[in-house]
């Protein structure tokens, strides 16, 4: 005799991953700590994001990018990496018609470098250490905005 227990979800809730459409938001992630990189990558997927790319620093994310630039709703980046910073990714993004939200996690830096991101079209600044809660409430967040 089988036993089933049908208890009912009391708190039915679609992935923040998926569009009104129930296809995934695409994302990439730049990162050059292997462990935040895999960490972010996990939290992501474990809400329903298509994570299209990992990356360990900007030069890498922007070859992928330049290719791929029509499928990829949002890229969260860290500020400071080897090779390429998330300033110059930023820079060099903001140079070729930005479609994809540019979220960066990172650590503490001055408020004037946050303004200047902000300005320079980053959609958010989130600060290390990351929290899972936050990072999957501030990409929603972003990826609403117009």
């Amino acid at each position: 005799m089988k036993s089933t227990h049908d208890f009912p979800n009391l708190n039915p809730k679609n992935p923040d991953g998926l569009k009104p459409s129930g296809k995934p938001y695409q994302l990439i992630v730049v990162e050059d700590k292997e462990f935040h990189r895999k960490q972010l990558v996990q939290i992501l997927e474990s809400e329903g994001y298509k994570i299209l790319g990992a990356f360990q620093n900007g030069k890498e994310a922007l070859a992928f990018y330049d290719k791929n630039k029509n499928d990829v709703d949002l890229i969260t980046t860290n500020l400071d990496m080897p090779v390429m910073d998330g300033y110059s990714f930023l820079f060099e993004l903001s140079q070729k018609d930005l479609k994809a939200k540019l979220v960066f996690i990172s650590e503490e830096t001055t408020k004037g470098v946050v303004q200047d991101l902000l300005k320079m079209g980053a959609a958010d600044f989130i600060l290390k250490p990351i929290q899972r809660g936050r990072v999957l409430e501030r990409i929603k967040l972003a990826l609403q905005r117009k």
